[in-house]
């Protein structure tokens, strides 16, 4: 295989590539944190933020509690590298009030 084939295919791999990490707990802030990424070609930034909501949500869910949004951190550059999401958030009590939290939609 010659570079410039190389090359070809390697940028091809990257515009598609996708992932979900694992729901990551992160002590010092008592929140959790999970990514996902997709190539330019797959969705982006917006599939990725709602593949990572909805998997943050499930956690919550299979623990009994509800989903509560606290920031997203983007990562990546368009048509070069994966664009990742990645969310912090917090699992509250069912029954906590709507008005006591922000909720990602």
């Amino acid at each position: 295989m010659n570079k410039t084939t190389l090359t070809c295919v390697a940028s091809a791999l990257v515009l598609v590539a996708c992932g979900t990490s694992e729901v990551i707990k992160n002590p010092t802030a008592n929140s959790y944190v999970v990514s996902a990424q997709y190539g330019a070609l797959n969705g982006s930034w917006t599939r990725a933020t709602q593949e990572a909501a909805e998997k943050a949500k499930e956690y919550c869910a299979a623990n009994g509690k509800q989903f509560l949004f606290i920031t997203e951190q983007r990562t990546g550059v368009v048509g070069w590298s994966p664009q990742e999401s990645s969310i912090a958030f917090d699992c509250v009590d069912s029954n906590a009030k709507s008005s006591d939290s922000v909720k990602f939609e």
